[in-house]
């Protein structure tokens, strides 16, 4: 029931930002629009994917704790066995959401950037659910509720959409590069208007955005290279990953 609910949901959510946002993306006069669009996309895809984590998990952990004690299996291959059940989710639940948004949004025609946009955001969806899984390992059902989103709040802070990188004060500026959503936003950013995109079309008689490149220096993202933020997000999904696990085998622990 849960995994159609997701599905429902990214389908019915899809079509709405499609609607929503129809034709904004080649039009230079709405590129602010667009770029909130992008933003958004990363946003729902990590939520819809730690939040159903975070309410199941420690529910399942019950039965966990009741087999793993009884020797049936392994910690380990407890873990891996759930982290290769979820991969396909990771990725078809992004894949459904992105059909409709991409390309009735008239995001740039080219197979290379619709898969570009889809690796980040199944990069983000997989790096959300770890997050999910950790604070479900660490903590019971009613703190993990509020903690779950609390934790995200300084990954948005820090993505680069509310405040530009440059203008985040220097004592903080070291924050920014543990924040999986800023990697999320800025590999959007890239696939979206980098690697040389021609113009935008103008609906009106001047569009300062009309080259992409001047949307990417709005937002400091100038130098920024998408293999770097996908591999962050990789680095992100295997660290995340192992301090769940690790936070989970403290827990197995405590309660022998």
């Amino acid at each position: 029931m849960l995994t159609m609910l997701r599905f429902a949901a990214h389908v019915v959510v899809g079509i709405m930002m499609s609607l929503l946002y129809l034709d904004v993306g080649n039009d230079a006069s709405r590129v602010y629009n667009n770029v909130g669009l992008l933003f958004f996309n990363q946003l729902f895809l990590m939520f819809t994917a730690m939040m159903p984590t975070v309410l199941t998990f420690p529910l399942e952990r019950q039965v966990l704790v009741r087999e793993h004690l009884n020797n049936w299996y392994s910690l380990k291959a407890y873990y891996v066995a759930k982290t290769l059940a979820d991969m396909p989710f990771q990725i078809v639940f992004p894949l459904v959401y992105l059909l409709s948004v991409y390309f009735i949004t008239s995001q740039p025609l080219s197979g290379d950037r619709f898969l570009m946009v889809l690796a980040i955001s199944v990069g983000t969806s997989s790096v959300a659910q770890g997050v999910g899984l950790l604070v479900g390992a660490a903590a019971n059902i009613q703190v993990a509720v509020f903690l779950a989103p609390a934790v995200t709040i300084p990954f948005l802070l820090f993505s680069g959409f509310f405040v530009s990188l440059n203008a985040i004060p220097g004592y903080m500026s070291w924050i920014p590069y543990f924040s999986f959503m800023r990697y999320a936003f800025e590999g959007s950013m890239v696939a979206v208007y980098g690697f040389e995109r021609p113009p935008l079309d103008c609906s009106l008689p001047y569009c300062h955005f009309r080259f992409p490149v001047k949307i990417l220096q709005q937002f400091d993202m100038q130098q920024s290279r998408f293999m770097c933020s996908f591999m962050s997000l990789l680095v992100a999904f295997f660290v995340i990953r192992l301090v769940a696990y690790l936070a989970l085998k403290w827990k197995l622990r405590h309660i022998r």
